[in-house]
């Protein structure tokens, strides 16, 4: 039984670096380069356990390349789990590989995929190294009143970080705190909304309103993720009364300064992070600081592939028709209704030297600051060359990633580059909060609220900054890319209007940030549970998606999403470890 339960630990808490302080025998001899706990309680030793505890929120062990926990999936990207099955992205590149992505593309995962072991770990390993971190807390004596109330609440805020997101992906995911030591009694027999509540809550209360050290979390985060919390259980008026604190006092200051950036373009570029005022929370990441594991590895597959492009790798995560057609405007404004009756023209089925003009069409600069399409600028790589930079078109189709590439100027400066075997590595942060999607959250709660003037007001203030036509993608010499118009709403019909417009918002706000399947989701469930003022159905939504896209994407053929594959299943691993003496505490969702 010892050795079920510490395979229960990996795999629901993680790894620790923690070890007993005294031991029974030569046997039991803590490991070199390990420490006790008793060494670890004071100020130093807290605040490294706590490093340790923000680490994991790129949900990989990963440190050198004889680490077999390297991964891509397992943080808070969510690019396969909120991107590709959210109708954003397509994973890309060639069938055979990344082949555990396949059935999760075509909503067919079982319990035995590896990559959803892998987020599980992810999140599960977080939460150990909080709770060890808090137990070490209660042991300190030697931290200030102000220390230890800022360490609890970082600490409280990464714990509801880890057990969100294993809600949003898992549903019914176990709660652990640091009291909790018997883990395989550990059930999953309800949904632990209050106890996020409370983790993040607490952060709110404790938490400055500003941090001295990059990437820590502050009192306007801990809202932010609370209100987001209350938006899942369609408790609107709790989500506006933050908001309404976040907008007024996140800008003033007594706490974090948080504006739009002036253009939409810098919250994709690492040169750009020192002082934006739009990040709420990221996973901070660096290059070339003598650690690979610093680096964005959640994205390195994802730049474009082949002999024509600076990287060799991989080519993964590829914008879908989609979500590209949705960026197509008519004065100004979304086509919310027919947005997919045409495709954008694009190049595929066409060789890399046929002739080839852009779509003349009227769009969203959003659009080509998201999507590589051919013939329009590339960051500053150049025009997109089309299939020269894209692995196989016939797979994942004509269009290229571009939010998490770096620009040649940031490979020539440090902030990225091609390491090993040709991945690239940057400091690129992966955003989890920004300001804009606070923006479209509070949006969405007063329209359901039908304060349907204070919702397009924050939906403006989004659209505005879009047109910026500072913000419009250029070609070397300073001419638009292509026929670009953004306009704000001049007012909201009614209520449903107002809801509608918001929802279509966030795919073109968010587009390829790993939120879109969370998002539609959650007004389903939202929906069958009879707390949004406008129903939507997930299962009609995707399915339409899918019907569309697979004409020309083979390998979607076939495909239909169900209402099971709203969750993903619990890990086999995890629910074998979880049965004691032929009692199963960790229940398997539905259907699988």
């Amino acid at each position: 039984m010892k050795i079920n339960k510490y395979l229960l630990y990996t795999l629901l808490l993680g790894g620790t670096m923690l070890v007993p302080s005294c031991s029974d025998s030569f046997l039991d001899q803590p490991p070199q380069g390990s420490y006790s706990a008793a060494s670890l309680a004071n100020l130093k030793g807290i605040e490294g356990l706590l490093i340790g505890a923000y680490s994991n929120l790129d949900g990989s062990w990963f440190q050198d390349w004889g680490n077999n926990h390297f991964n891509q999936h397992g943080g808070a990207s969510n690019w396969v789990l909120g991107s590709i099955r959210g109708a954003d992205a397509y994973k890309g590149t060639e069938p055979s590989d990344g082949v555990d992505i396949n059935p999760i593309e075509r909503h067919e995962v079982t319990p035995a995929n590896g990559i959803i072991r892998e987020k599980w770990v992810g999140c599960y390993d977080g939460i150990g190294r909080v709770n060890e971190t808090m137990r070490v807390l209660a042991q300190a004596t030697d931290l200030s009143d102000g220390d230890r109330a800022r360490i609890s609440g970082e600490c409280r805020f990464l714990r509801g970080h880890y057990h969100f997101e294993a809600v949003k992906v898992f549903g019914n995911a176990p709660y652990v705190d640091e009291t909790i030591t018997d883990f395989p009694a550990v059930k999953n027999d309800h949904m632990i909304w209050s106890e996020i509540e409370d983790d993040f809550k607490y952060a709110y209360d404790n938490l400055p309103g500003t941090q001295t050290a990059p990437g820590r979390a502050n009192k306007w985060a801990a809202a932010s993720y609370l209100a987001k919390v209350y938006m899942y259980q369609g408790k609107w008026s709790d989500a506006k009364a933050l908001f309404d604190q976040i907008v007024a006092n996140g800008t003033t200051a007594a706490g974090a300064k948080y504006a739009l950036n002036a253009n939409y373009y810098e919250n994709f570029a690492s040169e750009k992070e020192n002082g934006n005022t739009e990040s709420i929370f990221a996973v901070e990441n660096s290059a070339y600081d003598g650690s690979i594991a610093n680096g964005n590895y959640e994205n390195t597959l994802n730049v474009p592939h082949g002999s024509a492009a600076r990287t060799s790798c991989c080519g993964f995560f590829q914008p879908s028709q989609f979500l590209v057609n949705s960026f197509k405007t008519v004065n100004g404004l979304p086509m919310l209704d027919n947005f997919n009756d045409v495709d954008v023209v694009s190049d595929e089925g066409l060789s890399s030297d046929d002739p080839f003009t852009p779509d003349a069409g009227e769009f969203d600069p959003r659009l080509d600051h998201t999507v590589g399409r051919r013939g329009i600028q590339y960051l500053d790589w150049g025009p997109h060359p089309g299939n020269l930079w894209i692995r196989q078109v016939q797979n994942g189709g004509p269009y290229s990633p571009k939010k998490n590439v770096p620009s040649f100027a940031e490979f020539d400066n440090g902030l990225g580059g091609v390491i090993d075997w040709g991945f690239v590595s940057t400091s690129q942060n992966v955003q989890i909060i920004r300001y804009s999607d606070v923006l479209l959250l509070a949006a969405e709660a007063e329209a359901e609220l039908g304060n349907t003037a204070k919702a397009l007001e924050y939906v403006n203030m989004v659209r505005n900054r879009a047109a910026n036509p500072e913000s419009v993608v250029k070609f070397a010499d300073g001419t638009p890319c292509a026929n670009y118009s953004v306009q704000p709403y001049a007012a909201f019909a009614s209520q449903a209007e107002a809801i509608k417009a918001v929802r279509f918002e966030r795919m073109l706000e968010l587009g390829m940030e790993g939120q879109r399947f969370f998002d539609l989701t959650r007004w389903d469930n939202l929906s069958k549970a009879g707390k949004t003022a406008v129903s939507f159905d997930a299962i009609a939504y995707l399915n339409t998606y899918l019907s569309h896209e697979q004409i020309k994407r083979i390998h979607l053929a076939g495909a239909v999403f169900t209402e099971k594959y709203k969750l993903l299943p619990i890990p086999e691993s995890v629910i074998t470890q979880s049965t004691v003496n032929g009692v199963r505490n960790i229940e398997q969702n539905p259907g699988f």
